[in-house]
């Protein structure tokens, strides 16, 4: 590992994030799915330079809060504010505090809603935005669940978008999300499926949607249970071009799949016990760090030694005083010594977005590459 070093200096858990990795990983999707407008989800991770890397792509974002909104604005060379807010930002989260509102106001932004509370607000203080109205669908088999909180039942979704449009708003199309990490490609087929019956009803109404925002989830190898991902592409493209018309704009949403594989974690070993037999590897990081994964995204990282020898199963546990923080119980190790390092591949996303300080132990230090 060539950073070895930078890790040994800094004297605290280095996270690598390769922007040549994040680039290709745009431009695979740009080449599968070219009829696809692609948005960065930045939650998945907040890294200003991720969203300065994404820019000369023509890359949208997706932002969930008024501060995403504004560290998008901060952080990208801007020309014309009001073209670059209306193309290339969607208020991707459904339930929008008042005080966001009122901010975005006037910049006929993009916005998402599923339900008729949130028309009444977007009413009175954003009255300009467009808007999209997320439905529910399956998330059946994906590793992060989205459904129980977000989405108007399909078959609910028409009136609440006739009822938009009564109240002068505008209603742009529709958006859905798989879950995160999809596992099963039926729940694309099926959101598809019942998305098209639902611009078609809205046809018959009189009103005709534009838009189909088919969120994110596109898997990233972890494990081999990843779907391959030229054959989620292919389907995906040939369903969109099935079902909606050329003059349908598509666009997507995806986080995990841009940055996921773009970070390298190298932690130090600073604490080593024989318990029940097995040996526990105590680590400068953990779950409520970078590691923070394993419970927030339900990601079981593993870890990589930096020498070889006869290895056994062991538990790698954080640095915190809390039995909680067991990142695993089931790592393949050689036998290390206190000041040895371990390093996790494919943990760009959800993983420095959600780590904290918790006993005071330092966040990670985030060393950008190749930007």
């Amino acid at each position: 590992m060539k950073h070895l070093k930078l890790a040994q200096k800094n004297g605290t858990p280095l996270l690598i994030i390769d922007h040549e990795i994040i680039r290709r990983q745009y431009k695979l999707l740009q080449k599968h799915l070219p009829r696809v407008g692609l948005y960065f989800a930045v939650k998945a991770n907040s890294e200003a330079e991720i969203i300065k890397t994404l820019a000369p792509l023509n890359s949208g974002y997706d932002v969930a809060s008024i501060q995403e909104y504004e560290l998008v604005l901060n952080s990208v060379p801007i020309n014309d504010l009001k073209a670059f807010i209306y193309d290339r930002i969607i208020v991707a989260n459904t339930i929008k505090p008042i005080e966001t509102l009122k901010k975005l106001a006037n910049k006929k932004i993009l916005v998402t809603y599923d339900n008729s509370e949130e028309l009444i607000k977007i009413k009175k203080h954003c009255s300009d935005a467009g808007l999209i109205c997320r439905i529910k669908v399956a998330n059946v088999g994906s590793v992060v669940e989205l459904s129980s909180k977000f989405g108007v039942e399909p078959g609910d979704a028409p009136n609440l978008i006739e009822r938009a449009f009564k109240m002068g708003l505008t209603v742009e199309g529709l958006s859905f999300h798989v879950g995160s990490q999809c596992l099963n490609i039926e729940n694309y087929i099926n959101a598809l499926d019942a998305s098209a019956i639902i611009f078609e009803e809205m046809r018959s109404r009189g009103y005709d949607l534009k838009l189909l925002n088919i969120g994110g989830g596109f898997p990233v190898p972890y494990d081999d249970s990843a779907i391959p991902f030229t054959k989620l592409t292919k389907t995906l493209k040939s369903e969109i071009d099935r079902l909606f018309p050329k003059d349908i704009e598509i666009v997507a949403e995806p986080g995990r799949f841009l940055v996921a594989e773009s970070g390298t974690l190298i932690v130090k070993i600073i604490g080593k016990a024989l318990r029940d037999g097995k040996t526990v590897y105590y680590i400068d990081d953990g779950v409520y760090n970078t590691l923070s994964g394993v419970i927030f995204d339900h990601i079981p990282y593993h870890f990589k030694p930096m020498k070889k020898g006869p290895t056994s199963i062991c538990s790698v546990v954080g640095p915190t005083c809390d039995a909680f923080d067991t990142v695993s119980t089931s790592e393949d190790l050689p036998d290390l010594k206190i000041g040895d390092y371990l390093y996790v591949e494919n943990i760009g996303a959800y993983s420095n977005a959600s780590a904290t300080n918790f006993n005071g132990f330092p966040k990670a230090k985030i060393m950008h590459i190749n930007i």
